[in-house]
């Protein structure tokens, strides 16, 4: 008995770099993740931007979810112009996020494990 599937291809389409970066690394779920990451998204070597990628990365090796709230990294240091910035690219994350999770739930119904 042979099973053929039709492959159904979606286009995704993304606000920001960030946010198309880190739903490819959700969907990939590799242990290479910083590493597609740097390569991906070249990330200024600054203070907020390491903040971010450690959390965010950290949440995707463990897969967690990426719904990061300001109490999960603002500790008070940062100044107004990092903070905003960081809040920024957390909605970027969890909004690739958001479409992680529907795609996983259209994927599950299309293709139900046998």
């Amino acid at each position: 008995m042979q099973v053929f599937y039709r492959l159904k291809l979606r286009k995704y389409m993304f606000s920001t770099r960030v946010t198309g970066v880190v739903f490819a690394l959700l969907l990939l779920r590799t242990e290479k993740a910083a590493e597609v990451m740097n390569e991906l998204l070249p990330i200024p070597n600054t203070r907020a931007w390491k903040k971010w990628k450690t959390i965010v990365l950290g949440r995707i090796r463990h897969r967690e979810d990426l719904n990061i709230d300001t109490t999960d990294w603002d500790d008070g240091t940062w100044t107004d112009t990092e903070r905003e910035m960081l809040v920024g690219l957390f909605q970027n994350a969890r909004d690739a996020y958001g479409v992680f999770e529907r795609h996983l739930a259209e994927s599950i119904f299309e293709h139900p494990l046998v």
